[in-house]
């Protein structure tokens, strides 16, 4: 294509320069229905000679965007050529025992000198098939968001690659990205982190001191730009400063908060990078609504916060405990939300944990049943976020010398020096900085036991108090969430939601966002249906058994 061959001879001083290291030059462009909106990317990457020598044979990887699912989203038009002509390329069968979460294309035979791709990717359904990470290739505005692996068919390889992004975008666009802003930014990465890279790419929202990388910068898609987008990265600026130096990162290091609007599900969710956290804002919704405040400190948590890394993936509990926890408690500690908002937060909190019927659930049996119901997937979030709660108030009763935040810094501190960290790493933190009775209920929090925090697990001037609760419930089995266009399922006769009139087979009209109503001991629901060509609407209480609870008091 044209625009591929204006930069190969840049692409060769590249490479030149950087001492034939393995280099990609990759050329990105919209490909439009119409004059104003994209329907996918035209891609096109010419892959430095040293990729694979004489007798390896390249693989070439492509996200299947586990949950996700990949749907219309594919590769179409896909060529391949290095300096003998076609560089044939065979798609693997999809192992079901292969964990990767890549679908696979084998080449023939072995590359000779430098290999060009090229291929197109339309954007990805605004509805996903199910709920999963913001990375999804999306259209926002007139611009397009996600990850890097959101298109990027890319070799298999371990070593560190040379990356030199172009975009060619229309008079008044730009594009930012996890690496930097501009249409044409240089950078070594690993395969792993290339593919998780989040980018936006259009007429942007920019809000940074005319480019300066250092701090924080924010850029966004599909939202009208006015004083209260302003007005409230002038928040999340001061939001990113507490939770930058409560988690001991660096001033000089840049940070990019990315948010994407468009019409797709009514919940608003994120995803953090390394460097950056990327943001689906719902139409309808404000950058200034205390709720997505609430979210993007935890998104902005994930980014200063390392995971443990266990073989097993059991440590849910750790990395989203940890963010919901201290998105509330920092925020409060620093006069960014006042009283009411923090107890409206920690109780919405104990009200998903205590009304969730996995709550007693052991930590090892939580991978298999995270997407089994309709609020299981929230299971390690509030546990977590409890787990930590419980644990400050008890550090305070036995007057330890440590906080929960000075042990994870502890643990952040360790993983900057190289080190791993996992399960086995927050045990011996306990027991070398805590003691026995710290050991034991962590053993407790993951067999499942029911957690009940003291007074003052999230302040002195609280106190804990029992309420009535019942455990949330919809009244059927499918779907599990609510979407328009779904068939009611598996109804039970004598639910609430068939008391309120709900029938089998019922066609969902309109989505309906559930995670107020998990965070709630009391809100109803009320979902539009479909049935025999009339919009019926359906209140009710989605709860049912009673079940032990608590809320905290000013």
């Amino acid at each position: 294509m044209i625009f591929l061959r204006s930069t190969i001879v840049f692409f060769l001083l590249l490479v030149m320069q950087q001492g034939y290291s393995q280099s990609a030059e990759i050329n990105l462009k919209f490909r439009y229905g119409n004059e104003v909106n994209p329907i996918g990317i035209d891609v096109e990457y010419i892959l430095s000679a040293d990729f694979s020598n004489s007798t390896e044979r390249l693989v070439f990887l492509y996200d299947r965007m586990y949950p996700l699912q990949r749907s219309s989203d594919t590769v179409s038009n896909l060529q391949v050529k290095d300096r003998l002509g076609v560089f044939p390329l065979k798609l693997l069968p999809n192992d079901k025992l292969d964990g990767s979460g890549y679908l696979r294309w084998s080449a023939l035979r072995a590359q000779d000198g430098p290999v060009t791709v090229s291929y197109f990717v339309p954007l990805a359904p605004p509805l996903a098939l199910k709920s999963g990470p913001v990375k999804d290739l999306q259209a926002a505005g007139d611009g397009i968001s996600g990850a890097l692996g959101s298109f990027l068919l890319f070799p298999d390889q371990s070593k560190k690659i040379n990356i030199n992004l172009h975009w060619i975008l229309n008079n008044g666009q730009d594009a930012v990205c996890s690496q930097g802003v501009g249409k044409n930014i240089s950078f070594q990465t690993s395969l792993d982190d290339l593919f998780e890279i989040q980018f936006l790419a259009g007429s942007l929202y920019a809000y940074a001191n005319n480019k300066i990388t250092a701090g924080f910068n924010m850029y966004g898609l599909g939202q009208e730009v006015n004083d209260e987008l302003n007005t409230s990265a002038d928040w999340y600026s001061k939001a990113y400063e507490i939770i930058r130096d409560s988690l001991n990162g660096s001033p000089t290091v840049p940070f990019y908060y990315f948010f994407r609007s468009y019409n797709g599900n009514p919940m608003s969710s994120g995803r953090a990078g390394s460097g950056s956290f990327l943001l689906y804002l719902p139409k309808k919704i404000s950058m200034n609504d205390e709720d997505i405040r609430i979210l993007s400190a935890h998104e902005m948590i994930h980014v200063f916060v390392s995971d443990l890394v266990d073989p097993d993936d059991l440590t849910d509990w750790y990395i989203e405990g940890i963010a919901d926890y201290l998105s509330v408690k920092l925020l409060y500690d620093g006069h960014l939300i006042d009283v009411k908002k923090y107890l409206e937060e920690i109780n919405g909190q104990a009200a998903v944990y205590y009304t969730n019927k996995l709550r007693s659930i052991p930590n090892q049996k939580i991978p298999e049943t995270m997407w089994s119901g309709t609020n299981a997937w929230t299971t390690p979030y509030s546990r977590g976020a409890m787990y930590f709660a419980d644990l400050e108030g008890k550090l305070k009763q036995h007057r330890a010398k440590v906080t929960v935040l000075s042990l994870v810094n502890v643990l952040n501190a360790m993983k900057k020096r190289g080190e791993k960290i996992s399960s086995e790493s927050w045990v011996n933190l306990l027991e070398k900085e805590v003691g026995a009775w710290a050991l034991a209920d962590y053993e407790t929090m993951l067999s499942g036991k029911l957690l009940i925090p003291g007074d003052n697990a999230f302040g002195e001037s609280f106190k804990r108090k029992p309420v009535k609760a019942s455990f949330f419930d919809l009244g059927f089995d499918y779907p599990k969430s609510i979407k328009a266009g779904e068939h009611i399922k598996n109804l039970r006769a004598n639910s609430p939601a068939a008391k309120a009139g709900l029938k089998e087979g019922d066609i969902i009209n309109s989505d309906v966002d559930l995670f107020p109503l998990y965070k709630s001991y009391s809100k109803f629901l009320t979902i539009d249906v479909r049935r025999n060509g009339k919009i019926i609407s359906i209140r009710y209480h989605p709860r049912s058994t009673s079940a032990s609870a608590y809320k905290w008091i000013f």
